[in-house]
């Protein structure tokens, strides 16, 4: 396969070519310092089973040490620079070759690769993960997932429980606001006659065809209320003892 171009640098270009390399070509590189526990090692090599092997490794070839006035040999080897636990996961399965992106690299520029592709990375949000994991469910179902998932059942359940705690809280909020809405508003009753009432519908009729016609009949009564006490100056007296 033709070697795509890939500007760096200073305006040069290095090549980076795909292509299949014999797994026993391959060797890991001595400073990798990422790490996978025995059982998510385990669900790498099952997938990779299932669905064989997506994501390539990247590595730089190795080349023996050039005498001067000679061509530059072929690599007999390839050091790997992101993709250390997949390839162990092929070779597990007996893989003859993997997939592979070599980009020539001196060994300080692979460190340094090595590290941003394991950690150059988003990060999960957590809501947004949890409704994935819900909608993954409904598909494959619990066990499905915990054999495919670098997850165990506890992470799993208790990520997916986040969307009922969410609508929990969503829900909660949504009536603290309706019943604050209720109390702002909540009505105000008394017991009075029929003459009464015609007084107080008076009073209230009088009171906004004086002032604002689009008052409430309780906005205008507690108006009315106001007026009186500023007026009494709190020196009125019962007219129940007249």
């Amino acid at each position: 396969m033709e070697p795509l171009l890939n500007p760096a640098k200073g305006g040069k270009e290095c090549g980076i070519e795909f292509r299949w390399i014999a797994t026993g070509a391959l060797r890991p590189n001595p400073w990798n310092p990422n790490r996978m526990s025995a059982e998510v090692a385990k669900k790498l090599a099952a997938e990779i089973k299932k669905g064989g092997m997506i994501l390539p490794v990247v590595v730089r070839p190795i080349h023996e040490q050039v005498v001067a006035g000679q061509e530059c040999p072929a690599p007999l080897q390839y050091q790997i620079i992101d993709g250390e636990h997949r390839w162990l996961a092929a070779r597990e399965l007996g893989m003859e070759s993997v997939p592979a992106v070599v980009v020539e690299l001196s060994e300080s520029e692979a460190r340094l690769k090595t590290i941003q592709l394991n950690r150059l990375k988003g990060e999960d949000d957590a809501e947004l993960l949890a409704r994935l994991l819900r909608e993954l469910n409904l598909d494959l179902g619990l066990e499905e997932m915990l054999a495919r998932l670098p997850f165990d059942r506890v992470e799993l359940e208790q990520t997916m429980e986040l969307v009922d705690l969410r609508e929990s809280r969503e829900v909660r909020e949504k009536l603290d606001r309706e019943m604050a809405e209720i109390l702002k508003d909540r009505v105000f009753s008394v017991i009075v006659s029929e003459e009464e009432k015609a007084v107080i519908e008076r009073a209230i009729h009088f009171f906004k065809s004086r002032g604002d016609a689009s008052l409430r009949p309780g906005s205008a009564l507690t108006k009315i209320c106001e007026n009186f006490l500023e007026n009494s100056q709190g020196g009125f007296s019962n007219a129940g003892n007249h």
